[in-house]
């Protein structure tokens, strides 16, 4: 299979299970959708996008502790719609991994990418632990600033810090479960 047509497949496959579908959509069933699509996309594009593709990678294999809001949800509805058009625009391989991997990063790893941006370049600010202080800690997905989760102040020494994706133990203590689709791994 050619990599155009992975990329039409995955697509394809999104809009008509997860995208345009209008029964209620719970978090393992984005996560399961996700995992069977990837697979096959994730193949070629991990190669243009090592970095990021890895963590998905190993986020879809290893996700019961994955906490997905309702608005993460919608922003991801959102820019895949924008994916969508940017592939049919211009079918560029790279670009296309690129945003991709962006959106799925964002729906993969706890952000309220409709309240919260970053202070210096408004990127979007994705939940870590930190585990050295075993603090919940918000990390620009764009110039990689990090921030407290509690008080929203800069952290000015950021090397040296353990960063992992926050999972839903280390996110119950700054955020109410009510904001969950579900709870993946039930």
């Amino acid at each position: 299979m050619s990599i155009y047509h992975s990329i039409d497949d995955f697509l394809h496959r999104l809009e008509s299970t997860l995208i345009s579908n209008k029964e209620p959509v719970d978090a393992n069933r984005i996560l399961a959708e996700l995992r069977a699509s990837y697979n096959e996309v994730g193949r070629y594009g991990g190669k243009l996008y090592l970095k990021y593709a890895d963590e998905i990678k190993a986020v879809l294999e290893y996700s019961e502790e994955v906490v997905i809001s309702k608005a993460m949800y919608s922003e991801f509805k959102q820019g895949f719609r924008q994916l969508k058009k940017l592939w049919q625009a211009k079918r560029n391989v790279e670009s296309f991994y690129i945003h991709c991997c962006c959106q799925i990063r964002q729906l993969l790893i706890f952000n309220r990418v409709s309240e919260e941006h970053c202070r210096s370049c408004h990127g979007t600010l994705l939940y870590y632990y930190e585990e050295n202080s075993q603090m919940v800690m918000k990390k620009c997905q764009v110039c990689r600033r990090i921030y407290s989760s509690r008080t929203g102040t800069l952290i000015p020494a950021s090397e040296g810090l353990k960063l992992s994706r926050a999972s839903k133990q280390n996110l119950q203590e700054v955020v109410s479960p009510a904001e969950w689709i579900g709870y993946c791994g039930e």
